[in-house]
């Protein structure tokens, strides 16, 4: 596939143009998954959830609806790397065992601005993949990044081409671990429909092995209900070599099985950002764009985040940290609560819940903070706007902790029991896990961590 655009260059009377010649042409050798017996999948049509191819250079920003092309592509791209899996395609979707649906949601590049920069391009494509009768087996996310130096300043030329190729091509090389890692195509033998797929406890191969706790048993799935989105996010490793937030990333990827079953929030609307995947662009462009897009009058959303938050010690409100956030210059590079807050606001849902595995104490635990500041004592709370519910995990003084026993939050291993135990009833389930979060945390960290409920008026 062939993308020609302009790039402008600032300071230059004139433009280059480049071409992006998007084509999956892998460099190694991959060997056939080993597998007992090896599904027939059938590939249905790639669709288009992106805003569109972007470019953004020094001085200029393009951006245009590339649909046909970009699907082209990551179509071919699907299809070589089932066939280097060793996974056969079926004609139709009655002669197949599962049925894969693919989605390009994200294709941007983007140029440094500096004396010898390089090409940023990410490449995000989503999977769900269905029994024939239409039963959920597995969905992820996947992104894929690709940089490339900059040959000759102001003229992106090859870079740019050479970065949006490496980006689809970690695609396709992070699709391959999915498969191998989550055991996805096992499950189609199994007869894996949406109440019984397991969360698999996370790995990380040069730690000690996580814990296996209760809530990983998935509750019964409730009936699908079209009108609930969601934004689920866990950042528990972030780019500027902040701290661990222990168990984020595990703690949403189990939230938004919980979400999809207990709240009956379609796979198609919910939106999970793991880790790099969550950067201020990202919040960006799904409290801001995605939801806007997608919610309509009457509907319902839910919005859980684990991980880091900051405070703004000169003016003490509070921020979520994203995965390319740095606290010194949390206003530049965090998402303000308020911000979150304002943009839920305009939604025109008859309710939406916000669930927060976080602090903004600066103090330790969830939260950080600038280098040489003080935490705070005191923290100014944004108010919460109507019509709006927001169950946090500790007071502002407060911290978060994480549940060492269970490889959880703190926070988040009670408010998915609750969801497990009282159903939808949000009210009911802060009944529940307030006593008990508050239990564990002086019993077992000699520490106060008192869980808030704020509601809009």
């Amino acid at each position: 596939m062939k993308l020609g655009f302009l790039l402008l260059a600032a300071g230059l009377a004139g433009c280059a143009t480049a071409t992006v010649d998007l084509k999956y042409a892998p460099a190694v050798a991959a060997e056939p998954l080993r597998l007992a017996r090896v599904p027939r999948l059938f590939l249905s049509e790639i669709e288009d959830r992106s805003l569109g191819f972007s470019y953004a250079g020094v001085g200029a920003t393009v951006s245009a609806r590339l649909a046909g092309p970009l699907l082209d592509s990551a179509r071919d791209a699907v299809r070589l790397e089932l066939s280097r899996l060793g996974i056969p395609l079926a004609e139709s979707r009655e002669k197949s065992d599962a049925v894969l649906r693919a989605f390009v949601t994200a294709a941007n590049a983007t140029v440094e601005a500096s004396f010898s920069p390089s090409v940023k391009s990410t490449f995000a494509m989503g999977f769900q993949l269905r029994t024939p009768a239409g039963d959920q087996i597995w969905s992820n996310e996947i992104v894929g990044h690709g940089v490339q130096r900059v040959a000759v300043p102001g003229f992106p030329g090859d870079g740019v081409n050479l970065a949006m190729n490496a980006a689809l091509a970690d695609t396709m090389l992070k699709l391959r671990r999915a498969f191998e890692d989550d055991g996805v195509l096992e499950r189609v033998f199994r007869g894996l429909g949406p109440a019984a797929v397991a969360i698999e406890p996370a790995r990380a191969p040069v730690e000690a092995a996580l814990p296996v706790s209760d809530i990983e048993q998935l509750p019964s799935a409730s009936p699908v209900r079209p009108r609930a989105h969601a934004i689920v996010i866990g950042i528990e490793r972030y780019r500027e070599g902040l701290p661990k937030a222990d168990f984020a990333a595990r703690d949403a990827k189990l939230a938004a099985e919980y979400f999809k079953r207990v709240l009956g929030v379609p796979a198609e609307n919910l939106a999970l950002l793991i880790d790099d995947r969550a950067t201020n662009v990202d919040f960006q462009k799904y409290f801001e764009r995605w939801l806007p897009n997608r919610v309509k009058e009457g509907d319902e959303v839910f919005v859980y985040f684990s991980g880091h938050g900051s405070p703004n010690p000169a003016k003490g409100d509070a921020y979520l940290v994203p995965y390319d956030g740095d606290p010194t210059y949390i206003e530049q590079t965090g998402y303000s609560v308020k911000r979150m807050y304002e943009h839920l606001a305009k939604l025109p849902a008859k309710r939406v819940v916000v669930a927060m595995d976080s602090c903004f104490s600066g103090a330790g635990g969830r939260s950080v903070i600038a280098k040489g500041a003080r935490p705070l004592v005191s923290l100014q709370s944004a108010e919460v706007p109507p019509n709006i519910t927001v169950l946090s995990a500790s007071a502002g003084d407060q911290i978060s902790n994480s549940y060492q026993e269970k490889g959880h939050g703190l926070f988040t291993y009670y408010f998915l029991k609750g969801l497990k135990d009282k159903g939808a009833d949000f009210k009911a389930v802060y009944g529940y896990l307030k006593p008990e979060v508050s239990r564990i945390a002086r019993e077992q960290y000699n520490a106060d961590q008192d869980p808030q409920w704020r509601q809009g008026k």
